[in-house]
């Protein structure tokens, strides 16, 4: 401890002062009080009782600095006197800095009589208006580093410190210093510990400890969360009993590598099996860690569930997905529509001017046939990306589905037996009537498909209030898979939804079919099989609905589709009016395309009609002011350049009022068809449309009636 400081002085009256003597055997009493595992505050508080009752001093002071935060923990213990308390004189303070320094550097100090120090000397500036006369103190140092004080105190007069007294405290002071630093890492490894196992306790993700043959060492709480284990129940058993076959041989050759240390770390992403029979999807980063010494290294596993984070990845996916198929169907609705157009107009036509010709008639009704299928695709198309819809009305879905039952006995086969549970005063749906008709048939012939040898075919509607909500998409229980899409028609905050159900008693999908089930073209039959469900899920989708699968192997499949409930009655079925397709007057038609326009001309003509063509939407206007009175109706495309059809109409209404015109496209850009027509077009056509249909909405928009048994059968 170094040398002690000689403070030795006589008192003022010349007499040579009393002695202090520290017997030797505080040294072994010291170190064995420091042996016996006590807490800081018991040992310090016992380390002062002792000194002050074996070396005759009258109060014994130990300091301990704190790392944390650089104060000062102050045990004391006075003899028998009525000493003062002075622990805050050990306390804080810049007037100690330079003590201290000259302590750490010099080592103990012993005054017998701190009147003989210099008067400015904090030493004795700090203790003299305390009594305090005599003074020994001895620095608990730890390498280079101070971690605490010893202060030994005499009052009254002044007494004497021999060397032995200051080579007896310098050995104190190690066994002190010793002890102080032993609790003071001790203290950080608790606080370590009580860190890490706070951050362990609290991770949300799943942190577990494997030995080099794959045994769980440790398992984090949050194994409960995410698995349904407890951690000791999942502590001594092997990890992978834990994971799906598919991922064991992948996670014991990351074990391996890591054991090896071929690699720091490794990440994998993968599935664990929970308590219930079900899987999370997790994320892990396993990495390497030192064991006990002569044993291989561990593996820690950080695992973070990413059920959600998938399943919201993958509706992002398929929502660009749709959108770009969106973006896709309405160019190729565009001018594939206005290909078919050209094609089945002709067909029609030539079927006008071969009349009694038996060998062109078949060849046309061919051409006839392959251009319906191209425009049922072209249909699916649009339906899948959300763009067919066009014509939204109150619906009753019980009339849907018995209008349907007659055609479905008709093409389903025998063997198949249809059955209805149809539920009694079912709220209306606010849809389009041919697109719902076209999701009951497509679910009915996919259902029929799943039943080869025949089987039970079930339809049934209900009426659900704040349904409960539903799996996520492609969650998957036992030999059960599920699956949802749509606009969370199954969610506890739905409302009141309209649900029809379609069940099979067929032969079932497992998980990886119904996670395909909504792809365009996906079949389990052959390659090309069409837009079936994949439209079904388009036209859901368009009305807000929502559509969940759920099937066995071998036990069957139900569709469930969910439909936002609308208030109100749905209309009874009424007789239409028919209208006659032959007529008087003059239409002017719009078109971009050429060949469009000569076919539609060509089929008005054959009405009767007289035809004007536009180029365009600019045209059409420029022909109706320099006409204006002379033009009985306009048939308007809606995109067309220099001028759409909406912005042509509504500058032929600022010439003429009264103005009438029909739009027509192939496709519904952006779901805006409604809100066009709702600007004052008198009727709509759906490209590719036939030579009676242009002649009906014809008569219908310029508002000729007649009775149906009048109406012209051309």
């Amino acid at each position: 401890m170094g040398d002690p400081i000689p403070f030795r002085g006589r008192i003022r009256d010349g007499a040579e002062p009393a002695a202090f003597e520290i017997p030797a055997a505080v040294v072994p009493g010291i170190a064995r009080i420091c042996s016996l595992g006590l807490g800081m505050d018991e040992l310090l508080g016992e380390t002062c009782r002792v000194i002050v009752g074996l070396c005759g001093v009258d109060a014994c002071y130990l300091v301990s600095y704190r790392e944390r935060d650089g104060g000062a923990a102050v045990h004391h213990f006075a003899g028998s006197g009525d000493w003062p308390d002075l622990r805050a004189v050990y306390g804080p303070d810049p007037r100690w800095d330079a003590a201290l320094g000259n302590l750490r550097d010099h080592g103990i100090l012993a005054a017998d009589d701190i009147l003989s120090l210099p008067p400015d000397d904090p030493v004795r500036v700090l203790h003299e208006p305390h009594s305090v006369r005599s003074l020994l103190l001895a620095p608990l140092k730890f390498g280079t580093g101070l971690v605490g004080l010893l202060a030994l105190h005499g009052y009254g007069a002044p007494r004497k410190w021999e060397e032995e007294d200051s080579r007896i405290a310098g050995s104190v002071a190690s066994i002190l210093s010793a002890a102080l630093e032993r609790r003071r890492v001790e203290e950080r490894l608790r606080v370590s510990e009580a860190r890490y196992r706070f951050l362990a306790d609290h991770a949300l993700d799943f942190i577990s400890l494997i030995d080099a043959s794959g045994k769980v060492l440790f398992a984090s709480p949050s194994a409960h969360r995410m698995l349904g284990y407890r951690p000791e129940e999942m502590v001594g058993r092997g990890s992978e009993s834990f994971l799906p076959s598919e991922d064991r041989e992948g996670m014991g050759e990351a074990v391996r590598r890591l054991v090896a240390g071929e690699t720091p770390s490794v990440t994998m992403q993968h599935r664990l099996r929970k308590k219930d029979g079900g899987f999370a999807e997790v994320e892990t980063v396993s990495s390497a860690v030192p064991g006990s010494p002569g044993e291989a290294p561990r593996v820690l596993r950080i695992s973070r569930d990413i059920t959600q984070r998938n399943a919201m990845e993958s509706r992002l996916f398929e929502s660009q997905k749709m959108e770009t198929i969106g973006m896709l169907a309405g160019g190729v609705a565009h001018e594939f529509n206005n290909l078919l157009l050209g094609i089945t107009g002709t067909a029609e036509m030539l079927s006008l001017l071969l009349a009694g010709n038996e060998e062109a008639a078949g060849y046309l009704a061919i051409i006839d046939r392959m251009g319906s299928r191209a425009a049922e695709l072209t249909r699916q198309l649009l339906a899948y990306s959300g763009q067919g819809k066009h014509r939204s009305e109150l619906l009753s879905i019980n009339r849907i589905v018995e209008e349907q039952v007659p055609v479905l006995r008709t093409a389903l086969p025998p063997s198949v037996e249809v059955a209805l549970g149809l539920a009694r005063e079912v709220p209306p749906v606010l849809a389009d009537v041919l697109q719902m008709k076209q999701v009951v048939m497509s679910l009915c012939l996919n259902a029929a498909e799943a039943m080869p040898d025949g089987g039970v075919l079930t339809l049934r509607t209900r009426t659900e209030e704040n349904p409960p909500d539903g799996p996520s998409r492609g969650e998957s229980g036992g030999n059960r898979a599920e699956r949802t899409v749509g606009s969370g028609g199954f969610s506890p905050e739905a409302g009141t939804r309209t649900v029809l159900e379609v069940s099979d008693t067929g032969s079932g999908m497992d998980a990886e079919t119904v996670s395909r089930i909504f792809e365009p073209f996906f079949s389990t039959k052959f390659i090309g099989r069409g837009l079936g469900l994949a439209a079904v899920r388009g036209i859901l989708e368009g009305h807000g609905g929502s559509i969940r699968v759920t099937s066995e192997a071998g036990k069957g499949t139900t569709f469930t589709l969910s439909f936002p409930a609308v208030d109100g009655e749905a209309p009874a079925v009424e007789r239409k009016e028919t209208f006659p397709v032959c007529g008087t007057g003059t239409i002017l038609v719009a078109d971009d395309e050429e060949d469009v326009r000569a076919m539609v001309r060509a089929m008005l003509e054959s009405f009767g009609y007289r035809v004007l063509e536009a180029r365009d939407g600019k045209e059409a206007v420029d022909l109706y002011r320099e006409r204006n009175g002379r033009i009985d109706l306009v048939l308007l495309d809606m995109m067309m350049p220099r001028m759409t059809g909406e912005q042509a109409f509504a500058e032929i209404r600022r010439i003429s009022p009264s103005a009438r015109a029909v739009l027509a496209s192939g496709y519904d850009d952006r779901g805006r068809i409604a809100e066009v027509l709702a600007s004052g077009f008198s009727g709509f056509l759906q490209k590719p449309f036939r030579r009676r249909e242009l002649g009906q909405k014809v008569s219908e928009a310029l508002g000729i009636a007649v009775p149906e048994e009048a109406s012209n059968g051309i």
